[in-house]
Parts: structure tokens; sequence; C-alpha cells
């Protein structure tokens, strides 16, 4: 019994060698090699042809552009939207003043670190931007979608759906434009048969000289509203120095004048208009005997985003009231 004890203890302990060489080999053993790096969920070319991938939606965007601001905060859920643009508070050039509250992040393009501290995964900016501040983004390795600045509705668009392709909300995209197409279709119904000696005439003055040459955004407003844009006609520059005696060969039915305070030397546009009716240079043109001097929303006027469609309207509405039975507001 004893030499069986001692055989079968012997035979014990090899099994349980056995068994421990087994598992010392299992946890050892090389396990597969995972990719680290998730897959691409989708991809997009900027406009200087810079092509970001991503592997989800971004969830932390910054824009530094205010036409960005308002694409953004209408396509996108709120809480993804890490910053927007000082310019985002001013009621006088932002349409999303009152509700950018929602967004508690500010920045500006010229100032690096406090873009970085917001840990970007996406920054939406215009191609008028620094290219240097570009490149220093990229280099940080942050996702920089750079846009085309619009100078036509038509391009508005086109900026709006590639925004919303770069932050994965390309229905959103989709579903605003055609809202924008409606809203266009609308008032081109009421203003298409308004023959061409019956457009009315407009003029646009802001603080540093007309507005609105040819080729502009604005110039886009005046074709939709079906009214006769005087600077594009006269070919004159954008902010151009100009005579009195030039506004008076232009002699616009409607002076359409600042209403918004802008600057480092802040503006009054309600001086700014006393002066243009008090001018006897000026008494001589048709808007200022009429009393058709008007300083409209230049957060529509100047909108280079989904907006613009509201600047149309006013202006349509301005010009021709009788068809949109709307009552004049100076």
């Amino acid at each position: 019994k004893i030499i069986y004890k001692i055989i079968m203890k012997k035979q014990l302990i090899k099994i349980i060698l056995i068994l421990s060489f087994v598992l010392i080999q299992g946890c050892t053993q090389e396990l597969p090699v995972q990719n680290k790096e998730s897959p691409v969920l989708y991809s997009v070319a900027d406009s200087t042809g810079n092509v970001l991938n991503f592997t989800q939606k971004p969830q932390r965007i910054i824009s530094l552009g205010s036409g960005a601001d308002e694409i953004l905060f209408e396509a996108v859920e709120h809480n993804r939207i890490a910053a927007l643009t000082y310019l985002a508070d001013d009621p006088g050039i932002s349409v999303i003043a009152d509700e950018a509250k929602a967004v508690k992040g500010r920045v500006q393009a010229t100032n690096l670190e406090g873009v970085l501290a917001f840990k970007p995964d996406l920054v939406v900016m215009p191609d008028w931007s620094s290219s240097d501040f570009v490149a220093q983004l990229r280099s940080a390795g942050v996702n920089v979608f750079v846009y085309k600045t619009p100078t036509k509705i038509a391009e508005i668009e086109q900026s709006i759906l590639e925004i919303t392709a770069a932050t994965g909300d390309t229905e959103r995209g989709r579903r605003i434009v055609r809202q924008m197409e409606n809203t266009l279709a609308e008032i081109g119904e009421k203003v298409k048969n308004i023959p061409p000696d019956k457009r009315r005439k407009v003029v646009v003055l802001s603080f540093m000289g007309p507005f609105g040459a040819e080729g502009t955004t604005f110039d886009d407003i005046c074709r939709y509203a079906n009214v006769e844009n005087c600077i594009a006609q006269l070919k004159i520059p954008q902010n151009a120095l100009y005579s009195k005696e030039i506004l008076l060969q232009m002699n616009p039915d409607l002076l359409v004048l600042p209403a918004w305070d802008y600057g480092a030397e802040k503006q009054n546009p309600s001086q700014f208009k006393q002066e243009v009716l008090n001018d006897p240079a000026y008494s001589g043109i048709t808007a200022v005997k009429s009393g058709e001097v008007y300083q409209l929303h230049e957060k529509y006027m100047y909108s280079i985003s989904h907006n613009v469609v509201k600047a149309v309207d006013e202006l349509a509405r301005t010009a021709y009231p009788q068809l949109f039975n709307t009552k004049k507001e100076g």
C-alpha cells in the first residue's frame, strides 16, 4: 500500500505539472493582431482639394465663418457644435443671435490656441481665411474643411450641401436646400410677370459706399426679386468712391441704407439716414422724393447661408408690396 501511494503521488504531481504547462502556454500564446484604426465611415474633399476622412460623425465642430455658423446651427445637433464665431451673437448681422446661446464656445480665426483648446474634430472655415492658419490646424491633426465663399445663391446652396456632407448630415443639407428652392419659387411666382420697363430700380449704400456690385450675392438677390440693381448696371466696383452726381444719375426708386452698427468705430445708422434725407443733393432722387428710403435687415442681405432667401423675400416685398399684400416699412 505504501508503494501504491508513492506511485499515485508521483502520477498526480506529473499531471499537475502537465496541466500547469498547458495553462502557461495558453496564457502566453500570441493573440491575433487587432486593427487599432477604426474603418473610415465617409470621406469628403474641400475647396482646396484636401480629402478628409471620418470614422464617425464629428462631435466637436468649430465654425470660423458667419455663414457656416448659421448652416451648422440649422443642420447639426447643437451639442455637436463646440464653438461659433463671435459674430453669432450680433443681432445686426446674425440670424441666430438669440438661439446661438445654446452653443457656449466662441472663437476667432486669429487665435490658434483658442481654437485648439476646444479639441475640435472638425473646423469649418471660408477660403478667404489665412492659409497659414489652416496649415497650423492641420499640422495639429485637426480635420479642416475649407469652403468656397459663395457669390451666388446657387453657390450658397452648394456650400450647404458640401458642409453638411463634411458633418455627416447630408440629408439635412438636402432638406435645407429644398426649402430654399421652394421659397424662391414662391417669390418668383409672384414677381415673374413684372415687365422689364416696370422693374423697380434699387441702390444700396453702405457706410463705405455703394454695395452690391455686379457678380455679388446682392446682385443675385436682386435678380430673384426681379428688381434692377443700379450699381451692377453701371459697373461700379464694390465699395468704390462715388459722387452724389452718380447717385442722381442712377435715380433709384428705392434707396436702401445701413441698419447695422459695425466696425471698430461704431457708425450711427439713424444719423446716416437723416443725413441722406436732409441733403439737398439727394432731394431730386425719386426714392427720396417718394419717401422710399429703407433700412432692410443686413443679417439677411449679407447672408451667405440659407437665410439669403429672406433677403430676396424682404426686397421683393419692399419693391412690390401690392403683390404680397405687404405694408411698406421704412
